[in-house]
């Protein structure tokens, strides 16, 4: 048994756009872009997806090598908080990895600092980068009102680490099923640790950016 399981949900709003989690991006979904990432990582996969769901994901991984990869049903209307859940029932490990597949190009490098900070002690692990554009605050007219510091300011990204322990905890107590951990976390005061992010763990959106993001994938090979 590994340490770590890697939580990948495809939440109920994936139907309305299945390009997201299974349109092709050079050769393989970005639901198996990211479950290998995640494999590269040493973590056990848990896919929790909602029922609609379900068999899609386990035929788009079957067809491109991963067929062993755990797939779980979501209860209730398949919400990400309700795939997250459907996950911690199968999974056992001591940290628990939460991916995004809009993030297709997040690596395994990424996802082992998040690890190195959680085996340091840190209850939950967000990779973040530096915001580096000038940021305006802009009135309800379109009008400019003032420049912000940006030296304070971070994008977040995705994979997130928590204890299995806190993250059960926060899904527990969460306020709606439109769950967001990091939301989260902040109202519960819980400290959150940064570690340095990845330029290539943008949010894709797909089909829109399936050429850029190809030309990407190819300048790496």
């Amino acid at each position: 048994m590994t340490e770590f399981a890697a939580i990948v949900p495809v939440p109920e709003t994936v139907s309305d756009n299945t390009s997201a989690a299974f349109g092709p991006l050079a050769g393989e979904s970005p639901l198996v872009r990211v479950v290998r990432a995640a494999l590269g990582g040493e973590a056990t996969v848990v896919v929790a997806a909602a029922e609609p769901l379900v068999e899609i994901c386990r035929e788009s991984l079957a067809a491109q090598g991963l067929p062993s990869i755990t797939v779980v049903a979501a209860r209730g209307r398949g919400a990400r908080a309700d795939c997250l859940a459907a996950a911690m029932e199968h999974t056992s490990e001591r940290f628990v990895l939460v991916h995004d597949i809009r993030r297709p190009l997040a690596s395994s490098a990424l996802q082992a600092r998040v690890v190195v900070a959680l085996r340091a002690g840190s209850p939950i692990v967000m990779p973040a980068l530096s915001l580096t554009d000038s940021v305006k605050a802009v009135d309800a007219n379109g009008s400019v009102t003032a420049t912000l510091d940006r030296s304070t300011l971070h994008t977040v990204q995705y994979p997130r680490g928590f204890t299995t322990e806190l993250l059960s905890d926060l899904l527990a107590h969460r306020a709606s099923d439109d769950f967001d951990e990091l939301e989260e976390a902040l109202a519960a005061r819980v400290a959150i640790t940064v570690v340095d992010g990845d330029p290539d763990a943008f949010v894709v959106e797909l089909p829109r950016d399936t050429t850029f993001v190809e030309a990407i994938i190819t300048s790496r090979r």
